[in-house]
C-alpha cells in the first residue's frame, strides 16, 4: 500500500513538473526573441528532410531513444515518466498558450522580454528538477544529455551548454543563415548559455526539498500511524 501511495505522490509531482516546464516554454516562446536551441535544431532537420516540425521532433526523439538504448546501453533509464513527458508536454503547452496569449508578451519592450526569458529558464529548471527528483524518467532529449553527462564525467551545466550551442548552430546552418533573427535570436543565445547552469543549481535543491515527500520511510510511518 505504501508503494502505491509513493507512486501516486511521484506521479503528481511529475505531472506538475511537466506542466511547469511547458509554462516556462510558452513564456519563452511568447517573448518572440528566438526559439530554444532544440527547437532551432528541429526546424533545421525538418526543413532539410522536407517534413513538418512535429514529424521532425518525433524523428529526433526516436533517434535519441535508439542512441540511449544501443549506444549508451541505458534502456532501463527509459521509465514511465519518459512516456508521460512525450504524451502530455504538448497538451500542457497548448493549455498554457491559451492561458498566456491574452498577456501579449511579444508587445513588451526588449528589456522586459529578456527578463521574462530569464524567468522562463528558471521556471523550466524548477519543473525539470521536479521531474528528475521523482526518478520516473524525463523526456528523451533531456535523458540523453543526463546520461551523456554521466558517461563523460563532466558537470551537467557544461555538457548542457555544449549541446544547446551545438543544437543552435547546426539548426541555424541547416535552416539557413538568413533565418538569423527569426529562428535564432538573442533569446536563443541567452537560453543556450544559462539554462544548463540554472538547472544544475536547482536540481540538488529541489531534490532536497522534495525528498521528505518522496521517502518510502515517511509513507510507511504514516500508514502505521
Amino acid at each position: 500500500m505504501s508503494n502505491i501511495k509513493l507512486l501516486i505522490k511521484k506521479l503528481i509531482i511529475f505531472f506538475l513538473g511537466v506542466w511547469i516546464i511547458q509554462t516556462g516554454v510558452v513564456v519563452f516562446i511568447n517573448t518572440a526573441i528566438g526559439s530554444d536551441p532544440f527547437t532551432v535544431f528541429t526546424l533545421g532537420i525538418s526543413k532539410v528532410i522536407g517534413i513538418t516540425v512535429g514529424r521532425g521532433n518525433q524523428l529526433i526523439t526516436f533517434v535519441l531513444l535508439l542512441l540511449i538504448i544501443f549506444a549508451l546501453r541505458k534502456i532501463k533509464e527509459i521509465n514511465i515518466g519518459t512516456i508521460i513527458a512525450l504524451v502530455f508536454a504538448g497538451i500542457f503547452m497548448n493549455m498554457m498558450v491559451t492561458v498566456l496569449e491574452p498577456l501579449h508578451l511579444s508587445s513588451l519592450n526588449i528589456i522586459i522580454k529578456i527578463i521574462l526569458l530569464c524567468l522562463s529558464c528558471v521556471i523550466i529548471a524548477i519543473g525539470f528538477s521536479m521531474e528528475k527528483a521523482t526518478n520516473l524518467g524525463v523526456a528523451p532529449n533531456d535523458l540523453f544529455i543526463l546520461l551523456f553527462t554521466e558517461k563523460v564525467n563532466i558537470e551537467y551545466r557544461w555538457v548542457r551548454i555544449g549541446f544547446d550551442l551545438s543544437f543552435m548552430i547546426i539548426g541555424l546552418l541547416l535552416y539557413g543563415i538568413d533565418s538569423f533573427g527569426v529562428t535564432v535570436g538573442i533569446g536563443t543565445v541567452i537560453n543556450a548559455l544559462i539554462q544548463g547552469p540554472i538547472i544544475q543549481f536547482f536540481m540538488p535543491r529541489v531534490e532536497k526539498f522534495l525528498s521528505p515527500m518522496l521517502s518510502n520511510e515517511n509513507i510507511s510511518e504514516a500508514v502505521h500511524e
